[in-house]
């Protein structure tokens, strides 16, 4: 099993002079991004061609490969699956907003903080904890400042594991602005949503790759266009208003990740796959 696309490329020759079957597990970037370079589209459609199968995380990103020269056949779903003990239900804060993810550019973590200003207004007692770190970092400091929105959104830069689990606790809601960048990098599944879910926490977020395919709208979160900052405002004020809605869109997703995206789960998907 080789992580990422151009480690399947440095590896599919060993795997051949081994009589060994290669399983490729793309996420996002390798499947968006590299294909774009020079001579890449040629090393991939040889790696396909060589590969017993091909997995993406979503079925959103197991399409681009198909479209990217995988056959059909080898295009395998699976996603990232998360820890459902450590990242268990917990009592919640009312008003406390949660994002985590990497501060970079299709992650959007502007246009969350940007949402967050137009309703922080009508909810005093709200707040918005960023966690994660990245080249972003300068600019969402600098408009926390303009917004006046200092003590009201924490930038907590990267944490550990159990530091996140903790604040998924103490949250009420999750919000992800993930978006397509101008240069056509994309999701794959972000592990951060399927960790909320299992947190018992409704989503706000984009009709983005994957995230469409876990969180259902209307049902266990709510989904906005990319971009779209003025409906992610609304989405996320229509859940502060209504905890109680909140609070059953969150049991749904706990429900919905149990089913589909627990390690179990993905594991067993994955032996399914290679025939284990």
């Amino acid at each position: 099993m080789a992580e990422y696309g151009p480690t399947g490329v440095m590896v599919s020759d060993i795997a051949k002079e081994a009589n060994t079957p290669l399983f490729v597990h793309f996420h996002g970037f390798d499947a968006s991004i590299i294909p774009r370079l020079p001579l890449w589209p040629g090393r991939y459609r040889a790696l396909f061609e060589a590969a017993a199968g091909v997995i993406g995380p979503s079925q959103f990103i197991a399409d681009m490969l198909v479209r990217l020269g995988c056959p059909p056949a080898k295009a395998h779903v699976c996603a990232c699956g998360i820890d459902a003990d450590r990242f268990a239900a917990g009592e919640g804060v009312p008003f406390n907003v949660l994002a985590v993810g990497r501060l970079v550019e299709k992650k959007a973590p502007h246009a969350t903080i940007d949402a967050f200003a137009k309703i922080a207004g009508r909810f005093p007692d709200a707040r918005l904890d960023i966690v994660g770190d990245g080249p972003l970092r300068k600019r969402c400091d600098e408009l926390i400042r303009n917004l006046g929105l200092e003590g009201r959104v924490v930038l907590h830069g990267a944490k550990s594991h159990d530091f996140v689990a903790e604040l998924f606790r103490r949250a009420s809601v999750f919000v992800q602005h993930s978006v397509t960048t101008p240069l056509g990098d994309v999701e794959g599944m972000p592990v951060s949503v399927l960790e909320a879910m299992a947190s018992g926490l409704p989503v706000v977020s984009t009709m983005h790759s994957g995230i469409q395919e876990a969180v259902v709208s209307g049902e266990t979160g709510l989904l906005v266009r990319e971009r779209d900052v003025e409906g992610m405002a609304s989405a996320i004020a229509a859940l502060l208003e209504n905890p109680g809605r909140a609070a059953e869109m969150g049991a749904r997703g706990r429900e919905r990740v149990l089913m589909r995206y627990t390690q179990e789960k993905s594991a067993e998907k994955l032996r399914s796959i290679m025939g284990l």
